[in-house]
């Protein structure tokens, strides 16, 4: 499956909130999630450059549970095959990815509240070290046409006011490598 995603910077979360809530879109209560990262060998040019057929390698922990999740970047960091499953046990998942080479590089800590918008899934998010953000994403086939989805996803989020010159073309994990190599 195909996930292409827009992601803007939140001035106002509390608005656009309002803006959902009228409108129907129920939110999930927040989520607490806590993302560990690894990359291969401890390579970090997914970071630093990243280009098609790049891959990551994450487990989310969640509350009760905890989910390995593995992407490979298409045309940039917003549209990606993802595949992704639930992990029982996820000490013993670590040690599965350190033994074939995968090192825990950043990690993103972040309250999520999600919901449906039609064919989308919306996401608000309070990232810790970061700020408010908004996701829309859309899971499409492999082949989809990335520029017509973005273009979709725009539209939509331009229609609750939010401006394209607020979209983040980076993901959380690698603002936060950014930030960190900065220091």
């Amino acid at each position: 499956m195909r996930e292409i995603e827009i992601k803007m910077r939140l001035k106002d979360l509390e608005n656009l909130e309002k803006k959902l809530k009228e409108i129907g879109c129920i939110l999930s209560d927040p989520i607490s999630q806590h993302d560990v990262i690894y990359s291969l060998k401890s390579i970090t040019e997914e970071f630093e450059k990243s280009k098609e057929g790049d891959i990551i390698i994450r487990i989310r922990h969640l509350k009760d549970t905890a989910q390995l999740n593995l992407k490979q970047q298409k045309s940039g960091e917003m549209d990606n095959l993802e595949y992704e499953t639930e992990v029982k046990d996820p000490e013993e998942m670590q040690k599965i990815l350190l033994t074939l080479g995968w090192s825990p590089v950043i990690e993103v800590k972040k309250l999520r509240r999600k919901g449906k918008l039609g064919s989308y899934e919306i996401c608000l998010d309070r990232v810790e070290g970061l700020g408010t953000f908004v996701e829309l994403e859309k899971l499409t086939s492999d082949d989809a046409d990335h520029e017509e989805v973005k273009e979709e996803l725009f539209k939509k989020l331009e229609s609750f006011g939010l401006s394209r010159k607020d979209e983040e073309t980076m993901g959380y994990d690698t603002q936060l490598y950014h930030l960190k190599m900065k220091k």
